[in-house]
């Protein structure tokens, strides 16, 4: 950078101080000397873990300039340089040796020793626009009918083409020498929510299924055991928007649910911790079961390249709704089969799509499927594949449920449950059962030690719940006593108020319930009751 142009007076060195002059000289060497210019005043914009600036060519042509956010609290830059290496290797390979509509890298570089002097992929700038502005965030259900059908047969024909791209390991695609290997596992299981840090994983590349399910199982147990779960609480899922007529109403019950969940500080206590190690536990029973009837899908085994987020942000279309860019291929690997086959969720990974659009996902894979000749078919059953994207429900919670990319994960693991057990064994009561085991009472016990003091719980309640705010906190203690919090795991504890195999779980029902109440009580007595 230019010693006279002082990075606090412009907001393009929001998120790193580069130099403008050297990335454009790289950008215009390699288009035979077309000036470009980079704008000192535009504003980066900004993703999850990067920024970005663009690059404009005199002839109009512009290219994009991305680069890691720097020290970001949930991954550390090691681990940020190892995503950019392999994003650019993935980028590069889909362009060798398929059509699927990704943007061109031109240039990129994992660390800073070069002319532009911080880390960066520059690549070329998507064509049409991200689908989150041509739906301008709408619900799902409210988008014209014709567009997400004609939308979801493309992204079938994708998940097809990816199909053909496997590999015999699994883990994320790098460069080297002029060859493309498969090295580190970076999923989102692996690295998101500060699991990087996690030391006794092995993160890959794996040879089996087997190994890298377990990978992802351990690296859950250790999250559980060590790290924030932040909004994950297994008994006590997130509201959800969609079952609640208005904003007011969803805005009381998410109210009402951090109530709940700061008395005892529950979320990062023992109970919900061993409550996930538990689940954890008994999905890598059920993941052995779902492995199994998958086997021969692809002869001799084989791993399919994925996309980790086809969210309505990272697929751009034009005007007829046609793809015409898919970007973000960062924590991209190879997966076994099913998880690629699984239908994406709009306007988030998180965000279940319904039935009758995921019909279309599949027609279109199967559209593809039918319609390509020089497919592979030898190595690849096709009938199993079409079976496993009708069947995709449990590779969908599954994928979600590992990387804690959900707000409901109890629902996921019902759905996992109840795909392997559709007919017997009820899963709150086995859950609860579980709980009672003496090795679930111990662990308990030893993650205790680490649950924050009385003092420190006090604090925290104090801070959220004011001096007008004692019939929340009464509410929230009696919601608490009622449901047995943690007395399951402790010996030394009465059972509580209820006596059932059940495990109490704070469903849409409840948050209604307790609204409408207070509703009709401020309308008969009056505000004051509730201070």
């Amino acid at each position: 950078m230019d010693e006279n142009i002082r990075k606090e007076d412009f907001p393009l060195f929001r998120y790193n101080e580069f130099d403008v002059a050297a990335l454009c000289q790289l950008a215009s060497s390699m288009r035979l000397g077309t000036a470009c210019t980079c704008d000192l005043n535009q504003r980066p914009t900004r993703g999850g873990f990067n920024w970005a600036v663009f690059v404009l060519f005199e002839d109009g042509v512009e290219w994009v300039l991305r680069s890691p956010l720097q020290n970001h609290p949930e991954l550390s830059n090691e681990c940020a340089l190892k995503l950019l290496s392999s994003e650019a290797a993935t980028l590069k390979y889909l362009k060798v040796y398929t059509d699927i509509p990704v943007p061109d890298v031109y240039s990129y570089c994992a660390h800073r020793d070069n002319p532009v002097r911080i880390p960066y992929i520059l690549m070329s700038k998507a064509q049409g626009k991200a689908l989150e502005m041509m739906w301008e965030g709408n619900d799902i259900r409210r988008v014209d009918s014709l567009q997400i059908h004609k939308l979801m047969l493309q992204l079938g024909h994708i998940a097809w083409k990816l199909a053909q791209v496997r590999f015999a390991q699994i883990g994320s695609l790098f460069e080297g020498n002029g060859f493309f290997v498969i090295g580190e596992c970076l999923s989102k299981g692996h690295i998101q929510h500060k699991r990087y840090s996690l030391e006794g994983i092995c993160r890959g590349p794996f040879l089996s299924e087997n190994e890298f399910y377990l990978s992802l199982i351990t690296a859950l147990v250790k999250h559980a055991e060590m790290l924030p779960l932040v909004n994950h609480c297994f008994s006590a899922p997130v509201p959800s928007m969609d079952d609640y007529r208005t904003m007011d109403q969803w805005n009381g019950a998410c109210d009402l649910w951090n109530q709940f969940l700061t008395v005892g500080q529950k979320i990062d206590g023992a109970a919900n911790r061993v409550d996930y190690i538990i689940a954890a536990h008994v999905l890598n029973d059920l993941i052995s079961q779902y492995v199994g009837k998958w086997s021969g899908i692809t002869v001799p085994l084989s791993f399919a390249l994925c996309h980790p987020d086809l969210s309505t942000s990272n697929i751009f279309v034009d005007d007829q709704y046609n793809i015409t860019c898919i970007i973000d291929w960062a924590f991209a690997t190879t997966v076994p089969l099913p998880w690629l086959l699984a239908p994406p969720g709009f306007p988030q990974a998180r965000h279940k799509l319904s039935d009758t659009v995921c019909l279309a996902f599949t027609d279109g894979f199967i559209d593809a499927a039918g319609s390509n000749k020089t497919s592979p078919a030898e190595d690849l059953s096709v009938p199993k594949a079409v079976k496993c994207v009708k069947e995709s429900q449990f590779a969908w919670c599954l994928t979600r449920f590992l990387a804690f990319d959900s707000t409901d994960d109890l629902s996921l693991f019902r759905t996992m449950w109840q795909s392997v057990y559709p007919l017997k064994h009820r899963l709150e009561p086995y859950l609860f059962s579980q709980r009672a085991l003496p090795y679930y009472r111990n662990l308990y016990k030893q993650i205790r030690l680490e649950d924050l003091s009385e003092r420190q719980i006090q604090k925290s309640e104090c801070d959220l719940f004011t001096k007008h705010m004692t019939f929340d906190l009464s509410l929230a203690r009696h919601l608490t006593m009622i449901s047995d919090w943690g007395f399951n795991y402790d010996l030394f504890k009465l059972a509580g108020l209820r006596e059932t195999d059940e495990i109490f779980i704070t469903e849409d029902r409840l948050w209604r319930w307790i609204l409408e109440f207070q509703k009709q009580s401020r309308d008969k007595f009056g505000p004051e009751l509730f201070e």
